[in-house]
């Protein structure tokens, strides 16, 4: 009972830390570790405002790279490690310039020409919408901005899902891509371990709209709702909540985790928690399912279009950083995804968690020195 009383305290104290009043926003975090930084605001062709955060380098720029967050997180993320260790700040001052993108409904880009996040339609999104729109839209705007022809592309979680299925979509993007870093890739999610999505994929759709609506997902009070006794069953998940959906770290400084539960988890739609729930039950990496009837009127088939990885840009460079404790992106599932692949990625293996990749305090020596020198390899051939 004690335990149950200590979690449902720790959600509510996570619900309103976004509220807390003294808390930096990103700006104020990379202004702070002195650094040049600026907003600017891109517009997707379906009406969304995206914030994109750019780091400015002193100098003339070498290249120009962006970064985009995963799933439940926004461009605070890889922001929160010590400037010593995080990935933007050794590439800053390497000399390149770094744009941290933020994708639709994410706490940070809250923003449409006709919807408010009051509207459910605001909330009529998944990764598909992601991979549409706030990627292509994303890439073209840092490199009107920047001068540069081409930029290097770094994902992380669902920044990887989304980068996949718009080169699939958008080949031509492929274009304007220099090298695409996956950290923690995603395309299949069958073999994921994940507590959150498997729970979610064994609940019809049609329940999940019922109790959660049409609109924001919020991590802890999806957990307060549909698992209230998890603090009890294991003790260690109420530590670090986002736990719950991407598995345990293994290299995280856990002095670190009451800072990084001030800006973690972020929200996202309930229809895209939605969408990954059907890739994990259905163990497809395909477009939203909306039963038969609203599939045929929208894509002419009876079940929603798979994205054909066989699809995916061969001109392009990929590296892959893959975790083998990582419980989103399993390694079951990136070697499926390997397999379908047209080309032949460069491949790293760690024995990282999903979340490890931004948020370990060994990310500098184990990953981050490596992509340097990709980037400098790729970006300057």
């Amino acid at each position: 009972m004690k335990l149950s009383v200590i979690f449902l305290t720790f959600l509510v104290l996570v619900a309103l830390s976004s509220a807390v009043s003294g808390l930096k926003n990103v700006t104020e975090i990379i202004r702070s570790y002195g650094y040049e930084a600026e907003e600017h605001w891109v517009l997707t062709l379906d009406g969304y405002y995206l914030l994109m955060n750019r780091i400015k380098t002193k100098g003339k720029p070498k290249g120009v790279i962006m970064f985009q967050h995963g799933l439940t997180d926004n461009s605070v993320g890889v922001c929160l490690a010590p400037v010593t260790q995080g990935l933007p700040w050794g590439l800053v001052d390497s000399g390149y310039e770094f744009w941290l993108g933020n994708n639709r409904g994410n706490g940070i880009s809250m923003r449409h020409v006709k919807w408010t996040p009051a509207d459910d339609e605001f909330w009529d999104f998944s990764w598909q919408d992601m991979a549409e729109f706030d990627f292509p839209s994303q890439i073209n705007y840092v490199l009107s901005v920047s001068g540069f022809s081409k930029l290097t592309y770094i994902g992380h979680s669902e920044g990887t899902i989304q980068a996949f299925a718009g080169l699939i979509t958008h080949p031509e993007i492929a274009n304007k891509l220099n090298l695409y870093v996956a950290l923690a890739p995603v395309g299949y999610v069958g073999g994921e371990r994940s507590i959150v999505l498997k729970l979610l994929a064994d609940i019809d759709l049609d329940v999940i709209y019922e109790e959660l609506g049409i609109h924001e997902f919020n991590l802890p009070t999806f957990i307060q709702k549909f698992i209230p006794n998890l603090c009890v069953l294991d003790p260690s998940m109420c530590y670090f909540v986002i736990e719950t959906l991407m598995g345990p770290s293994q290299h995280i400084n856990a002095s670190r985790i009451p800072y990084f539960t001030q800006y973690e988890p972020n929200p996202t739609s309930v229809k895209n928690m939605a969408h990954w729930s059907q890739q994990v039950r259905d163990k497809t990496f395909s477009k939203f399912d909306y039963g038969i009837v609203e599939n045929l009127e929208r894509y002419g088939t009876v079940k929603p279009p798979p994205y054909k990885l066989a699809a995916f840009p061969t001109s392009l460079p990929v590296a892959l950083f893959t975790g083998t404790n990582d419980y989103l992106a399993d390694p079951s599932d990136v070697q499926r995804m390997l397999s379908e692949l047209p080309t032949s990625p460069l491949v790293y293996e760690t024995d990282y968690g999903h979340i490890d990749f931004i948020m370990a305090d060994n990310a500098k020596e184990k990953v981050y020195s490596i992509i340097a020198k990709l980037i400098q390899k790729f970006s300057s051939s």
